[in-house]
């Protein structure tokens, strides 16, 4: 049989159902779609990261509490919380980084005449703005006399200034942070989102302020630097001097083991989170793929149904010459169209709905998000629908070839 014709011949059987051959085309479709949002909202989120981890600089140095010395993450309340002013002040006073910044979070209550809401409120000092660059709308920013004095003074985002106090300038008013009363000295100009936390819904308050009268605590969730120099340098004499702030000896074999900190970099970040995408590259991956296995079992049991179906049209074509080899390769040319066309439509709708997503996504949450569709993507997902395909149709192809034309024309 001349290819044209076996082509010819399973487009004809295909459309002849044409509802039973959309149904098993379905499984496919919803396989490779999912294969394509997963991987374009894995490498959406992942390149947002990286734009907003490189944006900082390069040169940035922080220092967070561990267990261990040896891991970083989100504060954590089952670490003792061991980074403090302490260790702000050694690091200023070490030659080693340009700027120090102390940084506090902890979400609160706050309010303004009728006004009120929770939000996140940020202990911080004079030299924040130099590590994390912002424009003022309206007044000035935390000078080192708020911070030594322990002023009682905010910065304001500027979504939390206009919901208080709507376009006018709010340098002068009074807010409450829990039962605290503030004044405002400064308005910040739009800055959007950091690490998927939006800093224009943001109060900044003195470190030393915030520790005293907000939090009744001692320490700092991390601080940040900018190192003079090769930043690897300024990270291993950084260890050794938090280490004898909080007499911690450690040395051969056990060095960093005792550490009750951990010193990372941006380069650190980077790389973390490439790591973290790629796994979760792959875990979104798997879970796509089960619905493209489910597809292809799909494809078989619809496949030997057809056999079933078409028994006496298998036996009239054997009976006329059809060679087992040219009934197996016409149901397995039905079963790869089936897949094929399942992945094309597939990419389609994937792709239109990643773009979808990535507009949602972009104009209502997180204006820098980037919307990839990953060519590989779309290449694996043509391998796949094809070797899935071919897979799942071998059984019930070798079924048809298998089939005696005698009792394939007596069948009913």
């Amino acid at each position: 049989m001349y290819t044209r014709d076996l082509f010819a011949t399973a487009t004809e059987s295909l459309t002849r159902t044409k509802s039973r051959s959309l149904l098993t085309i379905l499984g496919i479709v919803i396989g490779i779609a999912a294969v394509i949002i997963m991987l374009a909202i894995g490498q959406g989120a992942e390149g947002l990261i990286l734009s907003e981890v490189a944006d900082l600089g390069s040169d940035l140095v922080f220092i967070e509490p561990s267990a261990s010395g040896k891991e970083s993450g989100p504060p954590s309340p089952f670490i003792e919380q061991t980074v403090d002013l302490d260790d702000a002040n050694t690091m200023e006073n070490s030659g080693l980084f340009s700027a120090v910044s102390a940084t506090l979070y902890s979400t609160v209550s706050v309010s303004s005449g009728e006004s009120n809401d929770f939000v996140q409120v940020m202990g911080a000092d004079e030299d924040y703005l130099l590590l994390y660059p912002a424009d003022l709308r309206f007044g000035a920013f935390l000078d080192e006399t708020d911070v030594d004095s322990y002023a009682n003074v905010a910065v304001l985002g500027i979504e939390i200034a206009r919901d208080f106090f709507g376009d006018k300038d709010p340098v002068g008013e009074k807010i409450k942070l829990k039962s605290k009363t503030f004044r405002v000295v400064g308005v910040l100009e739009e800055q959007g989102t950091r690490f998927f936390q939006n800093l224009d819904k943001q109060v900044t308050i003195p470190v030393t302020t915030m520790q005293r009268d907000l939090l009744g605590v001692d320490y700092v969730n991390y601080i940040s630097a900018r190192a003079i120099g090769d930043i690897e340098v300024a990270k291993e004499e950084l260890r050794y001097l938090i280490r004898d702030n909080h007499d911690i000896e450690s040395e051969g074999e056990e060095e960093g083991l005792l550490d009750d900190f951990f010193v990372s970099s941006q380069t650190d970040a980077t790389e973390t989170i490439g790591i973290i995408g790629s796994v979760l590259t792959i875990l979104l991956s798997s879970i796509a793929a089960i619905s493209l296995v489910v597809g292809g079992i799909g494809i078989m049991n619809i496949m030997l149904v057809s056999v079933t179906e078409r028994t006496r049209e298998i036996g009239l074509r054997k009976a006329v010459g059809a060679t087992p080899k040219e009934i197996m390769q016409q149901f397995l040319v039905e079963s790869i169209m089936l897949t094929m066309l399942g992945g094309l439509i597939g990419v389609l709708g994937g792709s239109l709905f990643s773009l979808a997503v990535g507009w949602v996504v972009k104009t209502y949450y997180l204006s820098t998000w980037t919307t990839v569709i990953p060519p590989n993507a779309i290449a694996l997902a043509a391998i796949v629908s094809t070797v899935v395909g071919l897979v799942f149709g071998i059984y019930p192809a070798r079924r048809a070839a298998r089939l005696n034309p005698i009792e394939a024309l007596r069948y009913e």
